[in-house]
Protein backbone atom coordinates (compact mmCIF):
# COMPACT_ATOMS: atom_id res chain seq x y z
CA UNK A 1 0.00 0.00 0.00
CA UNK A 2 2.59 2.56 1.11
CA UNK A 3 4.30 2.17 -2.39
CA UNK A 4 0.88 2.26 -4.25
CA UNK A 5 0.34 5.76 -2.22
CA UNK A 6 3.76 6.89 -2.81
CA UNK A 7 3.33 6.51 -6.64
CA UNK A 8 -0.06 8.39 -6.83
CA UNK A 9 1.33 10.94 -4.97
CA UNK A 10 4.56 11.24 -7.67
CA UNK A 11 1.88 11.37 -10.40
CA UNK A 12 -0.21 13.84 -8.62
CA UNK A 13 3.26 15.86 -8.25
CA UNK A 14 3.74 15.95 -12.10
CA UNK A 15 0.44 16.84 -13.10
CA UNK A 16 0.82 19.63 -11.03
CA UNK A 17 4.14 21.09 -11.85
CA UNK A 18 3.08 20.24 -15.62
CA UNK A 19 -0.12 22.58 -15.16
CA UNK A 20 2.16 25.07 -13.41
CA UNK A 21 4.66 25.45 -16.27
CA UNK A 22 1.80 25.91 -18.77
CA UNK A 23 0.86 28.06 -16.59
CA UNK A 24 3.35 30.13 -16.46
CA UNK A 25 3.94 29.81 -20.02
CA UNK A 26 0.79 31.08 -21.20
CA UNK A 27 0.96 33.82 -18.55
CA UNK A 28 4.36 34.72 -20.21
CA UNK A 29 3.02 34.90 -23.92
CA UNK A 30 -0.28 37.33 -22.67
CA UNK A 31 2.53 39.75 -20.83
CA UNK A 32 4.25 39.68 -23.87
CA UNK A 33 1.05 40.37 -26.38
CA UNK A 34 0.28 42.85 -24.36
CA UNK A 35 3.15 44.95 -24.62
CA UNK A 36 2.31 47.71 -27.17
CA UNK A 37 5.15 47.98 -30.12
CA UNK A 38 7.01 50.52 -30.36
CA UNK A 39 5.89 52.85 -33.86
CA UNK A 40 7.13 56.08 -35.48
CA UNK A 41 4.58 58.61 -36.79
CA UNK A 42 4.58 61.58 -38.59
CA UNK A 43 1.94 64.54 -38.11
CA UNK A 44 0.03 65.30 -41.84
CA UNK A 45 0.41 68.75 -42.84
CA UNK A 46 -0.46 70.61 -45.97
CA UNK A 47 2.52 71.79 -48.12
CA UNK A 48 3.75 72.04 -51.63
CA UNK A 49 4.45 68.44 -53.29
CA UNK A 50 6.54 68.52 -56.87
CA UNK A 51 6.03 64.73 -59.05
CA UNK A 52 9.36 64.73 -61.04
CA UNK A 53 10.89 62.49 -63.70
CA UNK A 54 14.53 61.67 -63.96
CA UNK A 55 16.61 61.19 -66.75
CA UNK A 56 20.18 60.97 -68.34
CA UNK A 57 22.01 61.83 -71.51
CA UNK A 58 24.20 63.72 -73.15
CA UNK A 59 24.50 68.01 -74.18
CA UNK A 60 24.47 69.51 -77.53
CA UNK A 61 24.00 72.37 -79.71
CA UNK A 62 20.60 72.66 -80.87
CA UNK A 63 21.52 73.72 -84.52
CA UNK A 64 24.71 71.22 -84.91
CA UNK A 65 26.03 69.62 -88.55
CA UNK A 66 28.52 67.22 -89.46
CA UNK A 67 30.39 68.14 -92.77
CA UNK A 68 31.20 65.19 -94.89
CA UNK A 69 32.88 64.65 -97.94
CA UNK A 70 30.81 63.90 -101.18
CA UNK A 71 33.59 62.93 -103.34
CA UNK A 72 37.13 61.32 -102.73
CA UNK A 73 39.75 63.63 -102.80
CA UNK A 74 42.91 65.23 -100.68
CA UNK A 75 42.63 68.36 -98.78
CA UNK A 76 44.26 70.79 -100.57
CA UNK A 77 43.65 73.74 -98.65
CA UNK A 78 42.49 74.07 -95.19
CA UNK A 79 41.13 78.01 -93.75
CA UNK A 80 39.73 76.81 -90.45
CA UNK A 81 41.28 75.59 -86.97
CA UNK A 82 39.39 73.84 -84.20
CA UNK A 83 37.76 76.44 -82.05
CA UNK A 84 37.16 78.88 -84.92
CA UNK A 85 33.83 80.99 -85.30
CA UNK A 86 32.73 80.91 -88.56
CA UNK A 87 29.37 82.61 -90.60
CA UNK A 88 27.44 81.08 -92.39
CA UNK A 89 28.40 80.69 -96.53
CA UNK A 90 31.93 81.23 -95.02
CA UNK A 91 35.02 78.93 -97.29
CA UNK A 92 35.93 76.16 -95.02
CA UNK A 93 38.69 73.71 -97.30
CA UNK A 94 39.29 73.06 -100.97
CA UNK A 95 39.77 69.91 -101.66
CA UNK A 96 42.25 68.60 -104.93
CA UNK A 97 40.44 69.92 -108.14
CA UNK A 98 43.25 68.63 -110.63
CA UNK A 99 41.60 65.49 -111.99
CA UNK A 100 37.78 67.28 -112.14
CA UNK A 101 39.05 70.36 -113.72
CA UNK A 102 40.46 68.28 -116.84
CA UNK A 103 37.43 66.40 -116.94
CA UNK A 104 34.93 69.50 -116.88
CA UNK A 105 36.89 71.15 -119.70
CA UNK A 106 36.61 67.85 -121.38
CA UNK A 107 33.01 67.51 -120.85
CA UNK A 108 32.90 71.45 -122.16
CA UNK A 109 34.62 70.13 -125.48
CA UNK A 110 32.80 67.62 -126.34
CA UNK A 111 29.74 70.04 -125.57
CA UNK A 112 30.32 72.34 -128.05
CA UNK A 113 31.26 69.99 -130.56
CA UNK A 114 28.15 68.56 -130.07
CA UNK A 115 25.80 72.14 -129.76
CA UNK A 116 27.37 72.49 -133.43
CA UNK A 117 26.63 69.49 -134.99
CA UNK A 118 23.28 69.99 -133.45
CA UNK A 119 22.75 73.66 -135.24
CA UNK A 120 23.93 72.66 -138.19
CA UNK A 121 21.33 69.24 -138.69
CA UNK A 122 18.43 71.49 -137.29
CA UNK A 123 19.09 73.77 -140.04
CA UNK A 124 19.61 70.93 -142.41
CA UNK A 125 15.89 69.32 -140.75
CA UNK A 126 14.09 72.55 -141.85
CA UNK A 127 15.88 72.25 -145.44
CA UNK A 128 14.58 68.41 -145.69
CA UNK A 129 18.10 67.14 -145.91
CA UNK A 130 18.49 64.74 -143.17
CA UNK A 131 16.05 62.61 -141.79
CA UNK A 132 14.21 62.74 -138.66
CA UNK A 133 15.63 60.01 -137.01
CA UNK A 134 19.41 61.77 -137.99
CA UNK A 135 18.04 64.84 -136.41
CA UNK A 136 17.13 63.15 -133.57
CA UNK A 137 20.55 61.44 -132.72
CA UNK A 138 22.08 65.52 -132.98
CA UNK A 139 19.45 65.94 -130.41
CA UNK A 140 20.29 63.58 -127.78
CA UNK A 141 23.58 63.09 -128.54
CA UNK A 142 23.60 67.58 -127.22
CA UNK A 143 21.81 66.68 -124.90
CA UNK A 144 23.85 64.05 -123.31
CA UNK A 145 26.77 66.27 -123.56
CA UNK A 146 24.59 68.81 -121.74
CA UNK A 147 24.03 66.82 -118.92
CA UNK A 148 27.48 65.57 -118.97
CA UNK A 149 28.66 69.32 -118.57
CA UNK A 150 26.19 69.68 -115.79
CA UNK A 151 27.65 66.60 -113.80
CA UNK A 152 31.15 67.69 -114.37
CA UNK A 153 30.69 71.21 -112.94
CA UNK A 154 28.43 69.72 -110.04
CA UNK A 155 31.27 67.55 -108.80
CA UNK A 156 34.16 70.85 -109.31
CA UNK A 157 31.61 72.49 -107.66
CA UNK A 158 31.88 70.02 -104.05
CA UNK A 159 35.78 70.46 -103.96
CA UNK A 160 35.08 73.61 -102.06
CA UNK A 161 33.59 73.58 -98.79
CA UNK A 162 31.33 76.30 -97.10
CA UNK A 163 29.68 76.74 -94.00
CA UNK A 164 25.85 75.45 -93.98
CA UNK A 165 25.36 77.59 -90.80
CA UNK A 166 26.95 80.09 -88.53
CA UNK A 167 28.76 78.89 -85.17
CA UNK A 168 31.96 77.52 -84.10
CA UNK A 169 34.53 74.06 -85.22
CA UNK A 170 33.58 72.12 -82.38
CA UNK A 171 35.46 69.29 -83.74
CA UNK A 172 38.24 69.01 -86.78
CA UNK A 173 38.87 65.80 -88.43
CA UNK A 174 41.10 66.65 -91.23
CA UNK A 175 44.35 68.00 -92.03
CA UNK A 176 45.80 69.26 -94.97
CA UNK A 177 47.04 66.35 -97.90
CA UNK A 178 44.57 63.77 -95.89
CA UNK A 179 42.26 61.90 -98.66
CA UNK A 180 38.32 62.36 -97.35
CA UNK A 181 35.93 59.81 -99.18
CA UNK A 182 32.32 59.81 -100.22
CA UNK A 183 29.67 58.04 -98.06
CA UNK A 184 27.80 54.73 -99.20
CA UNK A 185 25.43 52.64 -98.24
CA UNK A 186 27.74 50.44 -95.74
CA UNK A 187 30.14 53.72 -95.34
CA UNK A 188 29.20 57.13 -94.03
CA UNK A 189 32.04 58.54 -95.41
CA UNK A 190 34.47 61.19 -94.04
CA UNK A 191 33.43 63.52 -91.33
CA UNK A 192 35.62 66.35 -91.81
CA UNK A 193 34.64 68.78 -89.55
CA UNK A 194 31.06 69.43 -86.67
CA UNK A 195 30.01 73.00 -86.86
CA UNK A 196 27.66 73.77 -83.83
CA UNK A 197 25.87 77.16 -82.52
CA UNK A 198 26.73 77.38 -79.30
CA UNK A 199 24.05 80.20 -78.37
CA UNK A 200 21.50 77.15 -77.81
CA UNK A 201 21.93 74.69 -75.82
CA UNK A 202 20.12 71.44 -75.87
CA UNK A 203 20.18 68.29 -73.64
CA UNK A 204 18.75 64.90 -74.92
CA UNK A 205 18.28 62.37 -72.43
CA UNK A 206 16.55 58.75 -72.80
CA UNK A 207 13.31 58.70 -70.53
CA UNK A 208 11.67 55.41 -69.36
CA UNK A 209 8.65 54.01 -71.30
CA UNK A 210 6.50 54.05 -67.41
CA UNK A 211 7.81 57.87 -67.34
CA UNK A 212 7.30 59.17 -70.56
CA UNK A 213 3.48 59.02 -70.49
CA UNK A 214 3.58 61.65 -68.21
CA UNK A 215 5.83 64.53 -69.92
CA UNK A 216 4.22 67.07 -72.31
CA UNK A 217 5.63 69.73 -74.30
CA UNK A 218 6.59 72.91 -72.51
CA UNK A 219 7.31 70.94 -69.32
CA UNK A 220 9.65 72.87 -66.98
CA UNK A 221 12.84 71.18 -65.99
CA UNK A 222 16.02 71.67 -64.04
CA UNK A 223 19.59 70.23 -65.67
CA UNK A 224 23.07 69.43 -64.04
CA UNK A 225 26.42 68.35 -65.99
CA UNK A 226 28.70 65.95 -64.83
CA UNK A 227 31.43 68.80 -65.16
CA UNK A 228 29.46 71.11 -62.90
CA UNK A 229 27.36 69.43 -60.23
CA UNK A 230 26.97 72.17 -58.14
CA UNK A 231 24.52 74.50 -61.07
CA UNK A 232 21.40 73.72 -62.10
CA UNK A 233 20.26 75.25 -65.41
CA UNK A 234 16.27 75.88 -66.52
CA UNK A 235 15.55 73.97 -69.72
CA UNK A 236 11.93 73.18 -71.25
CA UNK A 237 10.66 69.85 -72.95
CA UNK A 238 10.16 70.79 -76.58
CA UNK A 239 10.10 67.37 -78.22
CA UNK A 240 8.99 64.05 -77.14
CA UNK A 241 10.05 60.85 -79.35
CA UNK A 242 7.03 58.37 -80.64
CA UNK A 243 9.32 55.98 -81.21
CA UNK A 244 12.29 54.20 -78.74
CA UNK A 245 15.43 55.12 -78.53
CA UNK A 246 17.86 52.06 -81.29
CA UNK A 247 20.24 51.89 -77.97
CA UNK A 248 22.12 48.70 -78.22
CA UNK A 249 22.93 48.95 -74.28
CA UNK A 250 19.34 49.35 -73.76
CA UNK A 251 18.62 46.61 -75.95
CA UNK A 252 20.41 44.06 -74.29
CA UNK A 253 18.88 44.92 -71.00
CA UNK A 254 15.94 44.94 -72.32
CA UNK A 255 14.85 48.53 -71.63
CA UNK A 256 12.76 50.86 -74.04
CA UNK A 257 13.85 53.96 -73.70
CA UNK A 258 12.61 57.14 -75.59
CA UNK A 259 14.64 60.17 -76.31
CA UNK A 260 13.43 63.52 -74.98
CA UNK A 261 14.88 66.95 -75.92
CA UNK A 262 15.03 69.77 -73.51
CA UNK A 263 15.94 73.05 -74.69
CA UNK A 264 18.17 75.28 -71.63
CA UNK A 265 17.00 78.69 -70.74
CA UNK A 266 19.97 79.27 -69.08
CA UNK A 267 23.73 79.45 -71.72
CA UNK A 268 26.49 79.19 -70.14
CA UNK A 269 30.04 79.72 -71.71
CA UNK A 270 31.76 76.35 -70.27
CA UNK A 271 28.96 73.93 -71.31
CA UNK A 272 30.13 71.99 -74.40
CA UNK A 273 28.81 69.66 -76.82
CA UNK A 274 28.81 65.78 -75.63
CA UNK A 275 28.87 66.73 -71.82
CA UNK A 276 26.58 64.01 -69.70
CA UNK A 277 23.67 65.24 -68.00
CA UNK A 278 21.27 64.43 -65.38
CA UNK A 279 17.42 66.19 -65.68
CA UNK A 280 14.28 66.18 -63.50
CA UNK A 281 11.66 66.92 -65.30
CA UNK A 282 8.49 68.93 -63.09
CA UNK A 283 5.21 66.68 -64.61
CA UNK A 284 2.74 68.09 -61.86
CA UNK A 285 2.73 70.44 -58.83
CA UNK A 286 0.00 70.55 -56.00
CA UNK A 287 0.07 73.43 -54.06
CA UNK A 288 -1.30 73.92 -50.28
CA UNK A 289 -2.33 69.87 -50.03
CA UNK A 290 -1.93 67.31 -47.51
CA UNK A 291 0.83 65.07 -48.22
CA UNK A 292 1.74 61.82 -46.25
CA UNK A 293 5.17 59.52 -45.82
CA UNK A 294 4.95 56.91 -48.72
CA UNK A 295 6.42 53.91 -46.19
CA UNK A 296 3.45 54.58 -44.38
CA UNK A 297 1.17 53.84 -47.16
CA UNK A 298 0.13 49.81 -47.44
CA UNK A 299 -2.74 48.24 -49.37
CA UNK A 300 -5.41 46.22 -47.63
CA UNK A 301 -8.65 44.95 -47.57
CA UNK A 302 -11.04 47.30 -46.26
CA UNK A 303 -15.19 46.33 -46.68
CA UNK A 304 -14.47 43.56 -49.33
CA UNK A 305 -12.03 45.66 -51.40
CA UNK A 306 -8.51 45.78 -51.58
CA UNK A 307 -7.50 49.99 -50.98
CA UNK A 308 -4.71 52.13 -50.12
CA UNK A 309 -4.72 52.39 -46.29
CA UNK A 310 -2.78 54.38 -43.83
CA UNK A 311 -2.99 53.88 -39.76
CA UNK A 312 -3.76 57.02 -37.99
CA UNK A 313 -2.64 56.67 -34.53
CA UNK A 314 -5.76 57.84 -32.12
CA UNK A 315 -5.88 57.33 -28.03
CA UNK A 316 -2.41 55.29 -28.52
CA UNK A 317 -4.57 52.79 -30.84
CA UNK A 318 -3.74 52.33 -34.52
CA UNK A 319 -6.74 52.83 -36.56
CA UNK A 320 -6.61 51.53 -40.32
CA UNK A 321 -8.27 54.19 -42.50
CA UNK A 322 -8.31 53.53 -46.45
CA UNK A 323 -7.34 56.61 -48.52
CA UNK A 324 -7.34 58.38 -51.96
CA UNK A 325 -4.12 59.34 -53.17
CA UNK A 326 -2.86 61.72 -55.87
CA UNK A 327 0.95 62.70 -57.13
CA UNK A 328 4.04 61.37 -55.43
CA UNK A 329 7.68 62.89 -55.34
CA UNK A 330 8.76 59.82 -54.12
CA UNK A 331 9.03 60.62 -50.53
CA UNK A 332 5.78 61.70 -50.07
CA UNK A 333 2.40 61.37 -51.66
CA UNK A 334 -0.39 63.59 -51.87
CA UNK A 335 -4.05 62.82 -49.90
CA UNK A 336 -7.12 63.67 -52.11
CA UNK A 337 -9.38 61.39 -49.84
CA UNK A 338 -9.40 59.95 -46.56
CA UNK A 339 -6.99 62.36 -44.01
CA UNK A 340 -6.66 65.58 -42.17
CA UNK A 341 -4.22 68.17 -41.62
CA UNK A 342 -3.12 67.53 -38.33
CA UNK A 343 -3.69 63.72 -38.10
CA UNK A 344 -0.88 61.50 -37.13
CA UNK A 345 0.11 58.41 -38.94
CA UNK A 346 2.17 55.66 -38.19
CA UNK A 347 4.84 55.14 -40.62
CA UNK A 348 6.78 52.63 -39.25
CA UNK A 349 8.74 50.08 -38.84
CA UNK A 350 7.98 47.90 -41.47
CA UNK A 351 8.00 44.83 -39.93
CA UNK A 352 5.21 45.99 -37.01
CA UNK A 353 3.04 47.54 -39.78
CA UNK A 354 2.81 44.23 -41.93
CA UNK A 355 1.17 42.70 -38.81
CA UNK A 356 -0.16 45.46 -37.11
CA UNK A 357 -4.28 45.65 -37.06
CA UNK A 358 -7.12 48.08 -36.64
CA UNK A 359 -7.34 48.60 -32.87
CA UNK A 360 -4.32 47.36 -31.72
CA UNK A 361 -2.36 49.63 -28.82
CA UNK A 362 1.29 50.96 -29.86
CA UNK A 363 3.53 53.07 -28.45
CA UNK A 364 4.36 56.34 -30.54
CA UNK A 365 8.62 57.12 -31.42
CA UNK A 366 9.83 60.31 -32.77
CA UNK A 367 10.08 59.50 -36.15
CA UNK A 368 11.75 61.38 -39.84
CA UNK A 369 13.11 64.36 -39.36
CA UNK A 370 11.71 67.06 -40.67
CA UNK A 371 13.70 67.39 -43.99
CA UNK A 372 13.32 63.59 -44.43
CA UNK A 373 9.92 64.34 -45.49
CA UNK A 374 10.53 67.00 -47.80
CA UNK A 375 10.49 66.51 -51.55
CA UNK A 376 13.20 69.03 -51.63
CA UNK A 377 15.69 67.08 -49.06
CA UNK A 378 18.42 68.76 -46.45
CA UNK A 379 18.73 72.69 -48.09
CA UNK A 380 21.65 73.07 -50.73
CA UNK A 381 23.09 75.78 -52.81
CA UNK A 382 22.49 76.23 -56.13
CA UNK A 383 23.94 78.47 -58.10
CA UNK A 384 22.34 79.38 -61.64
CA UNK A 385 24.00 80.69 -64.05
CA UNK A 386 22.59 83.16 -66.94
CA UNK A 387 24.57 84.06 -69.50
CA UNK A 388 23.34 86.09 -72.58
CA UNK A 389 25.06 85.37 -75.62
Amino acid sequence: MNKKRRKRIGIWLGIAAGAVLVFLIVCNVLSRRSVAPEVTVAELTKRRIVSTVSATGELRAANQVDISAEILARIKKLYVKEGDQVRKGQLLCVLDDAALLSSRDLSRANFNEASAAYKRGEALYRDTLISQAEFERLRTAFEVAKAQLDQSGDKLAKTRIYAPISGRVVRLNIEEGEAVMMGTMNNPGTVMMTLADLSAMQARVDVDESDVVNLKIDQHAQVKLDAMPDTAFRAKVVSISYMPSTNLTSAAEGVTDFEVILNLVDIDPAQRPGMNVSADITTAMREDVITCPLQAIGRREVEGKLSETVFVLEDGKARLVPIKTGISDGRSVEVIEGLKEDQTVITGPYKVLRILQDGDEVKPSKGEEPWQRSSEGPRVKVRVRTTSR
